[in-house]
């Protein structure tokens, strides 16, 4: 290997840690959506949880003082799935007889076994399932590693190759139709999953399409392909590396490499199809990627070929019978082949669900191909096997999906065959803001049936939680609505292990069972529990209750099932919880976690509160009383009218009445009879529905609040600005309904009120993530934490509250807008103008009535009426509105009569600037259909630098788009696409969108800042897409501010100036081989590659930068990672593979937003190949992408 690429080579991986800070203070619910009227507690919120003490406890795990029917007849449900990730290899030992499987070791050359095989197999995880391990935990269902054959030698570990790594973790396979014999054999599959079964657990396989394994000199050897001077045992000698082994292979021999995967993959390799620059094409972690775009056959794989002709008897116990047909030439692509090599593992088994590795990375119709055939695959074990545990069970085969950096918002993989997708966002989670985080989740996904996520607090591609912290996570994880994932060890404070110089394989460390952590086991069996028997904590509604000690409710009441429980968090001592909202007086409750029984009296429950300051509330036995259920049960509403199902169990028929008063003598009303609200109801008026019904056991009542909402009304932030912060900003993102979400640097000022209070309205949504910044560097929550999420009005003032907690508030309205005018009209629209209206503290939007009905909100002075009738009278009037709420008198009206039918338009015309020369608009009129993949080809424009596209939109409002360069890269707005209203608009990059078009005279200047350790620092750079000046570039000049240098650059058409800086003799900042990036106008670079927009002001420092190294200027750096995507089937989220670096000298790559094309001489046709830096070796430590 030459220097070069072995340098390459040991800068390829950047391993990234996480700290999480804590914060201690609860957020505001929407209390209106409380299922009954409850007087919400007073007091101070404090630290939720009392930490645990540890105690560790030589032995085996144990049961610990959980209630001894606290788990029993749980109903299944995936919205409330509590699944347990195991890396089997790593969890038992069951069979220490396969332990060497294909000449595995269990310590490499050296020594290690940081990457080895360790003996846990499918015997192991049966032991723990016949010894009540997982009922236990309350676990209702298996994630393990894929059992089917893993390539059989080593690859290099770790950036620094110090250890051998194997695929332990089954993420390199080599045949889909064979047990691995390191996991046991077929019958030892069996077995476990029937065991599984027998005990309601359901079992669900880790699998992967995008990618087989590497090569190996071991598979090399056996199968007989490549080209290789030294042989399967080969080792590190002085000097060398377990990457060294490259070094023997010749990677250009493509007649020797033609017996391998062959046309079946792309690969660095002589004779193969090169990785691409897109996520469908891309070699992850310079992995072998299959070809699932290819739909003709293309043959068998040769290597496939050579291994089952070896394979002819004495292999029965590991070929999977239901695979047996598929193994020899079909005469289909090749993800055919995977998709039918998978559902057999459904089919001979009885697996329940897949997780999907790399999901991003494979065709959208290929997983849902894979569903198709895997749902039918298990219907039909279910017909073949009728007497097996789990033979009747009635729910779909399920599949989840790792789409790196997803969070809570569903995205296009829905509509693909997934249920539900990892949740890459809780682990980062503010704990102590549960609140937020509860409400935000529960309304996000127990409203949406087809919707769910699966989230943790450690990943085997991540990190481990706090060690420390095991007692509150587990807390905060496992009554968490929607599907959680335990992942193995974190129930027993597994510790990190050893990781070499791969900082991912620590968290694969083997199980401790020698060690556990008996405090941590204990709290997780208890909570684990309560969970599994409870439906209703991840798939029942949330209604907080009280602040002290923070008590909410979980209820849930759909086909034919009912379940509610209280729980109650940082109780102490003897404790009365307030339970009304769920449990009648006379009710016999229990605490789960303790196992103490009470009788609620005067709306509570009073129990002694445990060691950790849980109770877990439950009914005891079920009542013989009527029961009573409306569905919704309560809450907002934003429709101008809302059906209601009233159901009744155990009685005959109940009395319902709509004004609150004594449902007894209302109307009667039958099981599932259906009901309207809302129609003579005023915004923010509430609807009482009480609910009655008698058998002969007695008498049941139910009540539910129902609150009419202004759809427009928006989300009013309130801010008290501490005595050190500039004015506030509001940052926001997570909308819901999707809105126009700002850049960090274009987070909009917040009005000041009354004394250092600040407000903001968001207009059109009802949730979002907020983060409070100023323009000094400030913000809360601090750099690199998620913002605060929020479900309702709140003000902030360290803590969060309800209402203004000083008492005060504006009560003065502002003054009514005037000078109301219609600028444009045409034939099905109307545009509106009028005067400002003022206000003693600030006006924050305006409301825009047709006659008396409320059509929307701007913040602007004017708004454009849609989809109206041509030659048709219309009545209008604007009303003013504050931050505190208050309404002005309405404006005087104005009568405007459209223009005859064919005489305009729904029209939008947007002007684009960004960084491709031949941008593509992809579309779709909001709520309509897009056009087809890249989109239309924007025209030229009038304005330097602009291509501009005009849509007619029909009837809808808005036009929906995402951008690319009609090659697969695209401008998504991070995943949430760009809205326009009709009219014209301005979009000059980094998420600015301006009404008008674009001033053509103005200039394409950029003015850059900078300051880093050199003394004479030189600006290397080129328009985009342009010609490099010469190396080292051009000297900076002194600037007006103090330890700052700058330069003023004409990019002429180019849309953004590209750059990197050096010392003028050698020493480079490259921004690590990505270079720098600066839009249009002045930028200010300071030390750590922080980048902020506009000149210096003060001396730089990294608390005040706004940018971040790597970070395209306005990029935000302090949300998540990655917003929930809301993307099109052809975006992209952000990518996870960091290009290797290589400074420019002069520049040997060009590195743009999305791509990197390297343009050293590595082999073949200067690609980084699987040979030079092995397909994947520095990338070993991400066992998935």
């Amino acid at each position: 290997m030459n220097k070069r690429v072995r340098k390459i080579t040991a800068l390829f991986v950047a391993a990234m840690f996480f700290a999480t800070s804590f914060f201690i203070h609860p957020l505001p619910s929407a209390q209106a959506d409380s299922a009954a009227s409850t007087t919400i507690s007073a007091g101070q919120p404090a630290s939720l949880f009392n930490p645990a003490n540890p105690e560790l406890i030589a032995g085996g795990a144990g049961t610990v003082g959980v209630p001894e029917d606290s788990g029993k007849n749980p109903t299944f449900n995936w919205d409330n799935a509590n699944v347990y990730f195991v890396l089997t290899d790593r969890f038992k030992d069951g069979n220490p007889s396969n332990n060497n499987s294909y000449g595995r070791p269990s310590r490499d050359a050296t020594g290690k076994n940081i990457g080895t095989f360790r003996g846990g197999d499918l015997k192991g995880l049966t032991q723990k399932l016949k010894e009540g391990y997982f009922t236990d935990l309350g676990v209702n269902a298996l994630w393990i590693t894929a059992p089917y054959e893993q390539i059989h030698g080593f690859v290099g570990g770790g950036n620094g190759g110090d250890f051998a790594h194997y695929g332990y973790h089954g993420y390199y396979a080599l045949d889909f139709t064979m047990m691995d014999r390191n996991m046991g054999t077929i019958e030892d599959m069996r077995e476990f999953v029937d065991t599984a079964h027998a005990q309601g657990i359901r079992v669900v396989l880790d699998v992967v399409m995008n990618h087989p394994g590497y090569n190996t000199l071991k598979d090399m050897e056996e199968y007989g392909f490549g080209s290789k001077t030294v042989g399967a045992d080969w080792a590190p000698g002085n000097g060398q590396t377990w990457h060294s082994y490259h070094d023997y292979i010749n990677y250009n021999d493509a007649s020797a490499w033609s017996k391998w995967w062959n046309t079946w993959v792309r690969a660095g390799i002589a004779g193969y199809e090169p990785g691409g620059s897109n996520y469908l094409t891309q070699l992850v972690g310079n992995l072998p990627d299959f070809r699932t775009n290819v739909t003709n056959n293309i043959g068998l794989a040769p290597l496939l070929q050579a291994k089952w002709a070896k394979e002819t008897a004495g292999y029965e116990q590991w070929i999977v019978p239901a695979a047996v047909p598929l193994r020899k030439d079909l005469g289909v692509a090749p993800a055919d082949y995977l998709v039918k090599w998978l559902a057999a593992w459904v089919e001979e088994f009885g697996i329940d669900g897949f997780r999907a590795d790399t999901a991003k990375h494979v065709e959208l119709n290929r997983w849902k191909q894979l569903k198709t055939e895997a749902s039918a695959a298990l219907h039909r074990w279910r017909q073949n096997n009728p007497d097996k545990p789990g033979a009747a069970w009635t729910e779909d085969f399920w599949m989840t999906g790792e789409v790196w950096g997803h969070g809570v918002g569903k995205s296009e993989y829905f509509n693909y065959g997934f249920d539900s997708v990892i949740n890459f966002s809780f682990q980062d989670s503010n704990i102590n803001s549960l609140e937020s985080i509860y409400a935000d989740y529960a309304a996000k996904l127990n409203a949406n049936p087809n919707f769910n996520v699966l989230s943790y607090i450690s990943s085997h591609d991540t990190r481990l939680y706090d060690r420390g912290r095991l007692t509150q996570a587990g807390t905060a994880l496992l009554l968490l609505p929607g599907g959680v994932q335990i992942f193995y060890g974190d129930e027993t404070a597994r510790p990190f292990g050893e990781t070499g110089s791969d900082p991912q394989q620590g968290t694969r460390s083997a199980m401790n069972w020698d060690n556990i952590n008996q405090n941590v086991l204990s709290h997780w069996q208890k909570v684990g529990q309560f969970r599994n028997k409870h439906i209703a904590v991840g798939a029942g509604r949330h209604v907080k209750i009280a602040d002290s000690p923070y008590t909410f409710s979980r209820t849930y009441a759909k086909n034919g099932i009912e379940d509610k429980v209280v729980v109650a968090m940082n109780a102490s001592g003897s404790t009365a919880v307030n339970v009304s909202p769920v449990f009648p007086d006379g009710t016999l409750v229990r605490d789960a976690y303790t196992g103490n029984e009470a009788v609620v009296s005067g709306g509570t429950a009073t129990f002694t509160a445990g060691a950790n300051g849980l109770i877990l509330i439950e009914q005891i036995g079920e009542s013989p009383l009527p029961l009573l259920f409306a569905d919704p049960a309560g809450g907002n509403f934003k429709t101008d009218t809302l059906t209601i199902k009233l159901q009744v169990r155990k009685a005959d028929s109940g009395k319902y009445t709509l004004d609150g008063s004594d449902p007894q003598g209302g109307i009667a009303f039958t099981d599932e009879t259906e009901i309207a609200i809302g129609e003579n109801m005023e915004f923010n008026d509430k609807l009482t529905l009480r609910m009655h019904a008698v058998n002969e056991d007695g008498v049941s009542t139910q009540q539910y609040i129902f609150t009419k909402k202004d759809p427009h009304a928006g989300l009013s932030v309130h801010f008290k600005k501490p005595a050190d912060w500039g004015t506030p900003r509001l940052y926001f993102y997570e909308t819901s309904p999707k809105v126009a979400e700002p850049a960090w640097a274009e987070a909009p000022v917040m009005t000041r009120g009354t004394g250092d209070w600040y407000s903001y309205t968001i207009n059109g949504v009802d949730g979002a993530t907020v983060i409070f910044r100023d323009d000094k560097g400030r913000q809360n929550p601090g750099q690199n934490q998620p913002g605060f999420p929020l479900a309702a009005d709140g003000w902030y003032d360290g803590r969060w509250h309800d209402s203004n907690p000083d008492g005060q508030g504006d009560t003065e309205a502002p003054t009514a807008p005037t000078g109301l005018r219609a600028i444009a009209v045409t034939d099905r629209t109307v545009s509106l103008a009028w005067t400002a209206a003022t206000d003693n503290v600030g006006v924050t939007a305006y409301d825009i009535f047709r006659g008396t009905e409320k059509i929307g909100s701007t913040e602007a002075t004017a708004y454009t009426d849609t989809a109206l009738s041509s030659e048709t009278a219309y009545v209008y009037s604007v009303k003013a509105r504050d931050a505190a709420g208050n309404v002005s008198a309405p404006s005087d009206p104005l009568e405007v009569t459209t223009e005859p039918a064919g005489t305009g338009g729904n029209q939008v015309t947007v002007y684009y600037k960004r960084g491709f020369n031949t941008p593509y608009m992809h579309y779709r009129p909001e709520g309509g259909e897009w056009t087809a993949v890249p989109g239309v080809r924007m025209e030229s424009s009038e304005a330097a630098g602009y291509s501009k596209l005009t849509v007619d939109i029909g009837t809808a409002q808005r036009l929906e788009a995402a951008f690319n360069n009609g090659n697969n890269q695209w401008d998504s707005n991070n995943q949430r696409n760009y809205f326009f209203g009709v009219g014209t608009w301005t979009y000059s990059g980094n998420g600015k969108i301006t009404a008008g078009a674009p001033n053509p005279s103005a200039g394409n200047q950029v003015t850059v800042y900078y300051k880093e350790g050199f003394n004479t620092p030189y600006m290397h750079y080129r328009p985009e897409g342009g010609e490099w000046t010469a190396v080292p570039g051009v000297r900076m000049e002194s600037s007006e501010a103090a330890g700052y240098s700058k330069l003023t650059v004409d990019i002429g058409t180019a849309q953004r100036l590209e750059a990197c800086f050096s010392n003028g003799s050698g020493h480079w900042d490259s921004n690590n081989g990505k270079n720098y990036f600066f839009e249009i106008g002045t930028w200010t670079f300071s030390s750590y590659g922080n980048i902020r927009e506009g000149a210096p002001t003060v001396p730089a420092s990294a608390e005040e930068a706004v940018g971040s190294a790597g970070l395209e200027p306005n990029q935000n750096q302090t949300g998540p990672e990655s917003p929930p995507p809301d993307i099109l089937p052809d975006s992209e989220p952000a990518s996870e593979i960091e290009p290797a670096p290589v400074v420019p000298e002069p520049p040997a790559f060009e590195a743009g937003p999305e791509t990197l094309s390297i343009l050293s001489d590595a082999k073949p046709g200067g690609v980084l190949h699987a040979g030079v830096i092995h397909v994947g070796d520095p990338w070993v430590s991400r066992l998935s992408a």
